[in-house]
């Protein structure tokens, strides 16, 4: 008999967590597609009494975070916690993060990332602690994040800027853990560390020599997330069939000089992808056409796409 109770709650324990789970997913979903819509209404208006998209630059203060933070034994002093760095961290979260609450209670956050960006990482581990280890059988690194202040700092830093449906779900775990709620992201703007974060995380830099053209680029599977990119920082989103997943180009010569000019100089990457943004704008200067018979420009030319490649400034 009290085998058979024994059973019935595991099953009545299962289909609990079952059907939560759905739940989470339709409320993401939704949303998703609340953002998307929002972020088309506001782009349409901005079309309707502007002659151009509004590049205006104004930075943001989100003090209700910075002052919650500091309660945690002040891990991170005042002074090393703007808030863009928890912005940039949501964007590097939302493409190379994941967390995880296991069976038996352990909390931990973990990010991977290139051998080469480990400086990324060391800044995150000198701000919130935990450790980085080498991957084996591969050229990169993890952070992970296991003890409960650092990642309540974590988590409390980052609620309401994580915008990836799929790490909302795995850090609503956490929340429920430590008793946080789950904040639910405010439409992306132009003044916000975010893209910073993923480009750093999911994000390419690259030239194409035939077509003379540069590349900033970020591959997702959720179209939703990459959509309102569009509206804010220019650029396009194409489907990979290959891969299954979409894909955001920013490839206009404009575009790329306003994201530069606007935008990174105020959010820069923290990767050796930094070393690429800085020279997108050389490579305007001196690329050369295939009937080109210069030597001195053939030679400057060669030069600069080994600093390309070696992702040297």
């Amino acid at each position: 008999m009290v085998l058979v109770i024994c059973l019935l709650k595991l099953k009545i324990s299962y289909l609990y967590s079952f059907f939560y789970t759905i739940i989470c997913i339709i409320k993401f979903s939704v949303l998703n597609i609340y953002l998307y819509i929002n972020n088309e209404i506001k782009y349409k208006y901005t079309l309707n009494n502007e002659p151009t998209l509004n590049y205006n630059l104004s930075f943001e203060n989100n003090n209700n975070i910075s002052n919650s933070l500091l309660s945690e034994d002040k891990i991170l002093k005042s002074e090393d916690n703007p808030d863009y760095f928890f912005e940039w961290l949501a964007g590097v979260l939302d493409g190379d993060g994941y967390f995880n609450l296991s069976k038996g209670g352990t909390a931990r956050c973990q990010i991977t990332m290139d051998i080469r960006d480990k400086s990324a990482l060391y800044e995150i581990k000198h701000k919130l602690g935990g450790s980085i280890y080498t991957m084996a059988n591969a050229n990169a690194l993890r952070y992970q994040l296991s003890h409960r202040k650092g990642l309540i700092v974590l988590i409390k830093g980052v609620n309401g800027l994580i915008r990836n449906p799929t790490r909302m779900l795995q850090m609503n775990k956490l929340c429920l853990k430590y008793g946080i709620e789950l904040l639910y992201p405010k439409p992306l703007t132009f003044n916000n560390g975010w893209l910073s974060g993923f480009i750093d995380s999911d994000g390419s830099i690259y030239m194409n020599e035939a077509s003379g053209q540069v590349f900033i680029s970020a591959s997702q599977k959720n179209k939703y997330l990459l959509e309102p990119l569009i509206h804010i920082y220019g650029g396009r989103v194409d489907i990979q069939i290959k891969v299954d997943a979409f894909k955001y180009i920013v490839y206009r010569k404009n575009e790329l000089f306003n994201l530069i000019d606007n935008y990174f100089n105020k959010y820069p990457l923290k990767t050796k992808k930094s070393s690429r943004l800085k020279l997108i704008k050389q490579f305007y200067l001196m690329r050369v056409s295939k009937n080109n018979k210069d030597i001195e420009k053939l030679n400057q030319w060669v030069l600069f796409k080994d600093k390309w490649e070696k992702y040297n400034d």
